[in-house]
């Protein structure tokens, strides 16, 4: 079961650097936008930190994406 949830949460890491880049948006620009600090977004993306629900929802609305979307990524 640990796997799985790493495995996910590598892939909603990958997913959120996706949709981030697709916007031309840097670890910064995002992290402005969502009210995180920088090291925030970079911990998340390289899979050192899982986002809590209202970092989730701040980065997606940050990223301008329904959060099922974020979730149901390609990346996923």
């Amino acid at each position: 079961m640990s796997q799985d949830i790493e495995s996910y949460e590598h892939k909603l890491a990958t997913s959120i650097r996706a949709f981030r880049k697709s916007r031309g948006l840097s670890q910064a620009d995002l992290a402005l936008k969502a009210g995180l600090d920088r090291k925030t977004i970079n911990r998340i993306e390289n899979g050192h930190y899982s986002p809590t629900m209202s970092n989730f929802f701040s980065i997606s609305q940050a990223l301008e994406v329904d959060p099922q979307d974020l979730l149901a990524s390609k990346c996923l």
